[in-house]
């Protein structure tokens, strides 16, 4: 596991000067072949280069070396990869494939204070979710699911044991120091029997410096589990949070960049089925460069908020398994209900999606961050587009896998004595596949 301790104190040198964000020793640019591709030329990128001034002859490195320095000369419009991504199994036959059933969820169970003692943050009706969510969570019956926002040692401790009970097997690093809350379970009965597995957990290298100081020293990284399944053979798991805000959009970029470099290494060395899983904080698709919430600040980084997305899908060389299994009719819903979003600063506090009517016209098959579910309204109304945040991509170069399902959990409002909310901020995401056995 990297620390990045012996880093830390440049980090907030940095931010002493007024510098948000730093590098903890990312890949360097140019050490990785897939720098170079220009995004027009790139299946996942481009509409990105199409829609950025300059971006004909771009590459990924050029991007990342341009930072905010990027400009969008329109909208970028994902629909090509989106529909093509959804048509790519239709033709694969379904004999002889094993099913594995994967679900990432992040649970909102955000509770930490500075230095232990001052308050910093939590979510909503803590003490009442945190007793439901576990029971939820291994109800589904998935062969792997991978939490987000487990954040103290109860609650990992109580998420464990329920899990053990339930015929899972949790695996999760220390939440002393930097830690961003991630556990991934697999099911006991779909790992092979006498197998072994393997754990890990690194810190990405680029990080934003204020998730230290002043706030409560979080690392965004990511946490891999390699396992043999019991009817698929193996399968190497990454569980992840990234960076948050669209202002950080850049180190975000970063972040998908190394994720996906050694998602593709791990591919190429072991021809593992891998899968990579967990809240992005980046969806595919915004309709607007601009955001303005109540009170009048705008950010103007939402374009730029969809770059990590296809970055991740292009350097670990994945597709989109949510998008493989959605209904032919809704394979661009991202943009389809994306383009109805509503942006009004003046109702935005009083009315979920700040126009009657818009909760109930917009259904919730897919966005997973959205004023329309209770919990993150009250936590974020009218500061952010509704997005798909959270995403669940695998690999698929040799046409291992085919979909059958994909689909928005635990949308419903549920019971939690006398409190009637839904069990988490985000919504979770389940995916259903057939994947041919190694």
């Amino acid at each position: 596991m990297r620390r990045l301790s012996h880093t830390l104190g440049s980090c907030l040198l940095l931010s002493a000067v007024g510098l948000a964000g730093c590098d903890l020793g990312d890949v360097p640019l140019g050490g990785d072949e897939t720098d170079d591709f220009k995004l027009t030329e790139t299946a996942a990128m481009r509409h990105i280069g199409d829609a950025i001034e300059g971006g004909a002859d771009l590459t990924l490195r050029g991007l990342i070396e341009k930072g905010d320095g990027v400009a969008f000369s329109g909208t970028p419009n994902p629909a090509a990869l989106l529909t093509g991504t959804n048509t790519l199994d239709d033709g694969r036959a379904r004999q002889g494939r094993a099913p594995v059933s994967v679900l990432t969820w992040n649970v909102a169970l955000l509770d930490v204070n500075l230095l232990g003692v001052i308050p910093y943050t939590e979510t909503p009706d803590l003490e009442r979710r945190r007793r439901v969510l576990p029971g939820l969570a291994f109800e589904t019956g998935a062969d792997v699911i991978a939490l987000q926002e487990v954040w103290l040692d109860e609650d990992v401790e109580t998420f464990s044991r329920r899990g053990q009970e339930l015929g899972y097997r949790p695996f999760v690093h220390e939440r002393q120091g930097h830690n961003d809350g991630l556990i991934t379970f697999i099911r006991e009965d779909a790992i092979a029997g006498g197998s072994t597995v393997s754990f890990d957990f690194e810190s990405y290298g680029s990080q934003v410096v204020t998730g230290y100081f002043p706030g409560p020293g979080i690392a965004r990284g990511w946490l891999s589990v390699r396992f043999v399944h019991a009817g698929a053979g193996p399968i190497h798991v990454f569980n992840t949070h990234m960076q948050a805000f669209p202002e950080n959009w850049l180190g975000r970029v970063k972040q998908a960049r190394e994720i996906g470099i050694l998602v593709r290494e791990i591919q190429e060395a072991t021809g593992d089925l891998v899968v990579v899983a967990g809240d992005f904080n980046s969806g595919p698709y915004y309709s607007k460069a601009e955001w303005t919430a109540p009170g009048g600040a705008t950010v103007d980084r939402w374009l730029h908020n969809a770059i990590a997305y296809p970055t991740m899908l292009t350097y670990g060389n994945l597709v989109d398994a949510a998008i493989m299994g959605r209904p032919e009719n809704d394979a661009i819903a991202d943009i389809t209900l994306g383009d109805t979003v509503v942006n009004n600063a003046d109702t935005a506090l009083d009315i979920p999606g700040a126009e009657e009517g818009w909760c109930e016209r917009t259904p919730n098959t897919t966005f997973t961050a959205t004023d329309c579910n209770s919990l993150y309204f009250d936590q974020y109304a009218g500061t952010e587009y509704p997005a798909r945040l959270d995403h669940i991509l695998v690999s698929d170069g040799d046409e291992r896998v085919i979909v059958t399902k994909s689909a928005l959990q635990f949308t419903e409002k549920q019971t939690f004595g006398d409190l009637v909310r839904e069990p988490s901020d985000h919504f979770a995401v389940r995916v259903d596949m057939l994947v041919t056995p190694r």
